[in-house]
């Protein structure tokens, strides 16, 4: 069954605005994800100042800055889970 509707212009905003909601993944390149490597040894968490500086810096906006980072912050921690275990890895379903 289809749902006729007599506004194309209704239609149409409602793509648009379902268009702006959609997550598009961003590649960054070697040379970027190198630097941020390198802010990453420095500082796990970094300040808006510090985040407007690099995003400029490597032509990226500040929110793909703040994301790399959060990422970057989990794959951390869970190395440091995996690499503290006796046996060399993290058996997430452990039952008493």
């Amino acid at each position: 069954m289809a749902i006729a509707t007599s506004h194309h212009g209704q239609n149409q905003s409602i793509n648009e605005s379902n268009r702006k909601h959609q997550r598009i993944e961003r590649q960054f390149t070697s040379d970027q994800i190198a630097a941020l490597e390198i802010e990453f040894i420095y500082a796990k968490y970094m300040t808006r100042h510090g985040r407007i500086r690099i995003a400029r810096k490597l032509g990226l906006n500040e929110r793909q800055v703040k994301i790399w980072f959060f990422s970057r912050r989990k794959k951390w921690q869970n190395e440091s889970r995996i690499s503290n275990h006796p046996h060399g890895y993290l058996n997430v379903n452990t039952t008493n």
